[in-house]
């Protein structure tokens, strides 16, 4: 018998939204659909603003075109000037900049290697290594190390024939091979006139003396006159013996002579750090050598061109080079590629032994990832990062047991990174509170400002939220008065504006293309259809801005809801085509009327690419109803 349907029967479709705010960053590493709903799966060229908000990235300019790929920039400040050099192909440029903010670069050294290069400040002098040449900068001239390499006193209180009463002083200096034997003339070898050296094989480099006269003056010899010299043997033979001493106990003949260098060892050196004694800054520590992966060295106190033969460590194996260096407070902490057992971190503290002479004894060996990049080591937040091949970790304190190991600080990105075959050549820097990382062709920031525990990675006890901005191929990246600048491999020098005004929006004149995804949303459901009559989107205002907002579903590759602008009154400004009485600087609220009906995911796309426009997102609304179930 038929049924009669009574009005009333039909059931009746629940209206629901939902409300997106208070985003965060990038999720790259979870499927779009596990995406939690204040980050993006896609959200290229966005930045967090000062309140955290996602906003489009300023763009850059060119300030320089050099010779050859951009490998390093470096800082000098000495005698109340500022000197700023670049390191791009084989020269290195001396960078000036006139009254009308323009820069112009002069070569100043042409002999560099054309590799990615280091340096430090110390002395007020920069000194540089490129694997090549050890180099020194004194804000007039370059040149390299060896030629001002400081001459030790390697033996003192020497008796002439070489043997008795040497008292070992100053070790060798590895950058030269010029050093002084001092001697102390005694009753018993006045009559000496043969002195021997501590070393032989001596080079024809003229061997200097001088003797301590009866009136407390040093006199200079003149080798040929008032001696000769046996080079193999490593012997001067006075032509009167320069007798006894005039004050007992002290030295009164001091040569000084030369022997074959070992300066290749340091000059091979790539990378370096300042470190010393209980954490001081009075050290240069280097490495980096491919003919000693696992060897670093370190200068004398506040003597970087003097590097004693006996300066060095040999950590680990050799089939796992050194690849950088962290400061933890007052430690040093120097990274591995990858040794057994994953022991990749050699903790030394320094300090002063006995007689008072600094060693930097190994106090802890740390285990975690080894590290894949030599130039990206910095510290965020006084923690210092380093890149793995599987991301950006951090040395931390463990929290129970006090003692330190690594842990990941870029999940929500680490699935990109893990697909960059080339991570060696990558580089980082920290600007503001972001670390900056190039790899790939990409910049990677980690916001240091925001902080999130992720459940995925229990072991870590937070991630920072991160950001990525493609296309931008950076050879190197330094930071230049608050500036973000970075080399490309063509010579470009370009740095990043401080988007403070519409004309900041733009790459040498080109648009940036920024949007952020939503993740794909179910809206609460799987087994139901839904249809969205209605969103919302909240933006930031500029004086101009606005966007396009798109929409994808199972059924809608990307299809375009509407184009909108936000702008705002203002006398400097004024678009016939775009005015406004709008004059309130506060948030926008812009609707999207089309609909997407019987839909089983949804996913919004809000996105710039105007020239010279800023754009921001405060908030998202999506109002929809639930429908029937879903049926194949």
């Amino acid at each position: 018998m038929p049924r009669r349907i009574q009005t009333g029967d039909a059931p009746a479709r629940s209206a629901r939204s939902v409300a997106l705010e208070k985003f965060k960053g990038v999720d790259l590493s979870s499927s779009v659909t596990n995406v939690a709903v204040q980050r993006s799966p896609d959200a290229p060229n966005m930045m967090p603003s000062a309140d955290g908000f996602p906003v489009k990235r300023p763009g850059w300019r060119t300030r320089l075109q050099l010779q050859g790929c951009v490998h390093g920039a470096y800082r000098l400040e000495a005698g109340g000037s500022v000197h700023r050099l670049v390191h791009a192909g084989t020269n290195l440029y001396r960078v000036d900049t006139n009254e009308a903010g323009e820069e112009t670069a002069t070569p100043i050294y042409t002999d560099m290697a054309n590799r990615p290069s280091a340096g430090v400040q110390l002395c007020e002098k920069l000194w540089l290594l490129d694997g090549k040449t050890y180099l020194v900068y004194d804000g007039a001239c370059v040149r390299p190390v060896s030629e001002i390499a400081t001459v030790p006193k390697v033996t003192i209180g020497k008796a002439p024939n070489g043997k008795n009463g040497a008292t070992s002083y100053l070790p060798v200096n590895l950058l030269s091979g010029r050093r002084t034997d001092s001697f102390c003339g005694t009753e018993e070898t006045k009559a000496e006139t043969a002195y021997y050296l501590s070393f032989n094989a001596l080079t024809d480099t003229a061997v200097t003396v001088r003797v301590l006269g009866a009136n407390g003056e040093w006199t200079e010899k003149t080798e040929g006159t008032d001696f000769t010299v046996n080079r193999a043997l490593g012997r001067v033979t006075f032509a009167a013996a320069p007798g006894k001493s005039p004050v007992d106990g002290e030295d009164n003949v001091q040569i000084t002579y030369e022997t074959a260098n070992r300066a290749d060892v340091v000059n091979q050196c790539r990378f370096c750090i300042l470190y010393g004694v209980n954490g001081a800054l009075d050290r240069i520590f280097i490495a980096g050598s491919p003919n000693a992966p696992n060897v670093d060295y370190w200068s004398e106190w506040r003597d970087p061109a003097y590097f004693g033969d006996v300066s060095y460590s040999a950590l680990g194996k050799e089939s796992s080079p050194i690849m950088g260096y962290s400061v933890l407070a007052d430690a040093l902490v120097t990274h591995k590629q990858g040794e057994e057992n994953g022991r990749n971190a050699f903790v030394r503290r320094g300090e002063l032994d006995e007689e008072g002479f600094a060693v930097f004894r190994i106090t802890n060996v740390i285990q975690g990832e080894g590290a894949a990049a030599q130039r990206c080591f910095a510290s965020l937040n006084s923690e210092p990062l380093f890149l793995t091949a599987r991301g950006v970790y951090a040395l931390t304190p463990g929290d129970v047991t006090g003692e330190r190991y690594a842990q990941e600080r870029s999940w929500y990105i680490a699935s990109h990174l893990t697909r960059i075959a080339a991570l060696s050549n990558a580089c980082a820097v920290v600007w503001g509170c972001f670390y900056v990382l190039s790899a790939g062709g990409t910049l990677y920031l980690l916001d240091g400002a925001q902080k999130s525990y992720e459940s995925k990675n229990p072991y870590s006890t937070y991630q920072y939220e991160c950001y990525y901005w493609p296309g931008i191929r950076a050879s190197c990246l330094w930071v230049q008065n608050g500036a973000l600048r970075f080399g490309t491999e063509d010579g470009a020098v370009r740095e990043f504006l401080p988007g403070d005004a519409s004309g900041d929006y733009n790459d040498d004149g080109a648009p940036i293309a920024a949007h952020w995804c939503t993740p794909l949303l179910n809206l609460g459901v799987w087994s139901n259809v839904k249809t969205v009559d209605n969103v919302w989107i909240v933006g930031k205002p500029y004086t101009r801005s606005g966007g396009e907002i798109a929409f994808i579903t199972n059924r809608d590759h990307e299809r375009l809801g509407r184009s909108y602008n936000i702008d705002i009154f203002d006398w400097d400004d004024i678009d016939f085509n775009r005015f406004t009485f709008q004059t309130m600087d506060g948030p926008v609220v812009v609707p999207m009327r089309k609909k997407a009906k019987k839909i089983q995911t949804f996913q919004l796309k809000v996105g710039n690419e105007r020239l010279n426009e800023p754009f921001g997102l405060l908030a998202i609304q999506i109002n929809f109803k639930m429908g029937g179930f879903v049926k194949k």
